[in-house]
């Protein structure tokens, strides 16, 4: 891409690993089952998780935010037909607002799950955390909505050649390295690293997208 474009990829490399720490933070840990109904509490999250780590995923999430909206609101530039491009840069500004919901709400029932074990209240520490996130999934719905349709549209684009890229690019897509990253829990041995690795699959996929930028050149 073009030499100006640099310094964004590289903003939205610096927001991805931000949000990307506080991820691994999250998910780094045993991945035993505590209820089915959770698909983000584990064992792990119990009486030894420091809930500092909860802290630091935030902040990192706060300031990843500005840097990941640089980068994403650029991708816009990639298109050819400038008819198209206002809207895919609203579209693309949404993805970082709500993946910074998500961290939030995640984090919200993770506290209130490890600070209710932590504090002798086990036997409300499911029941709670479970009330959270009922209470949080509208706003989740939501947010995935926002995560999720630009990086739609951003495969649609780049396979109908609507993009200065050429149609391989479709191989290094946020979406496609999210699927497979996330996927690898299936077939590696269940530990804090393939949990850490599922958590941390968006961020790892929005890092090797914005990388594939940096070195690729336009279709001519």
């Amino acid at each position: 891409m073009k030499k100006e474009y640099k310094k964004y990829w590289i903003c939205g490399i610096v927001g991805a690993v931000c949000f990307g720490i506080g991820d691994w933070l999250l998910g780094y840990v045993d991945p035993g089952i505590v209820d089915e109904s959770f698909s983000v509490i584990k064992v792990g999250h119990g009486a030894g998780y420091d809930l500092v780590k909860i802290t630091i995923t935030l902040l990192f999430g706060a300031m990843g935010v500005p840097f990941l909206m640089l980068g994403c609101m650029k991708m816009a530039d990639i298109l050819t037909e400038d008819s198209k491009k206002k809207g895919f840069r609203f579209l693309m500004a949404q993805l970082p607002v709500g993946w910074l919901i998500i961290h939030f709400t995640v984090s919200v029932f993770i506290y209130a799950y490890s600070w209710s074990i932590q504090n002798g209240m086990a036997e409300t520490a499911e029941k709670l955390a479970a009330d959270i996130q009922h209470m949080m999934q509208p706003a989740q719905i939501v947010s995935y909505l926002f995560i999720g349709l630009p990086l739609v549209l951003l495969i649609v684009y780049v396979l109908r050649g609507k993009t200065a890229l050429q149609k391989r690019s479709q191989f290094f897509t946020p979406l496609l390295w999210m699927a497979l990253l996330s996927g690898l829990k299936f077939v590696i041995p269940a530990s804090p690293f393939s949990n850490g690795i599922d958590t941390f699959c968006m961020n790892a996929a929005l890092i090797i997208w914005f990388v594939y930028l940096m070195t690729v050149k336009e279709e001519q």
